[in-house]
């Protein structure tokens, strides 16, 4: 299987943080689903020095559905990549802890991605195939 691509990592993060918003919990509720180690570098993305929600965040909240919300955090978490490559790791822990969070049955959908198998995939024998043609 292939790995993972980034941007199915990151569409998942913000998915899960977009639930997270839809359920009335806070950004902070998200952060501490996850080490501290590993959402530093995504703290200041998303709160401001004074510890408020970003603009963004707080679009997402108001409508965690909307696509250009969802894009608007995709986006400029992938900027924040693109700036600190190193940060992919930290990414790449947090898509674990959700992982691991879906196989002990809480639900994580990947959105906005193509492609993208986060399962098992048991074919009974036949061909499996995953792609565009």
């Amino acid at each position: 299987m292939e790995p993972i691509t980034t941007t199915a990592m990151i569409s998942a993060v913000v998915t899960y943080l977009a639930k997270k918003l839809k359920d009335n919990e806070s950004v902070q509720d998200f952060f501490s689903d996850f080490t501290e180690a590993t959402v530093n570098w995504i703290k200041p993305i998303f709160i401001t020095e004074d510890k408020k929600p970003k603009e963004i965040i707080e679009d997402l909240k108001a409508d965690p559905a909307d696509e250009l919300n969802t894009g608007a955090v995709e986006n400029a978490l992938a900027k924040a990549l693109k700036r600190n490559p190193e940060a992919e790791a930290d990414l790449k822990a947090m898509y674990d802890s959700l992982q691991a969070k879906a196989s002990r049955g809480e639900s994580i959908r990947i959105m906005h991605s193509k492609n993208v198998n986060t399962g098992n995939v048991n074919t009974g024998g036949g061909d499996f195939r995953q792609g565009d043609n």
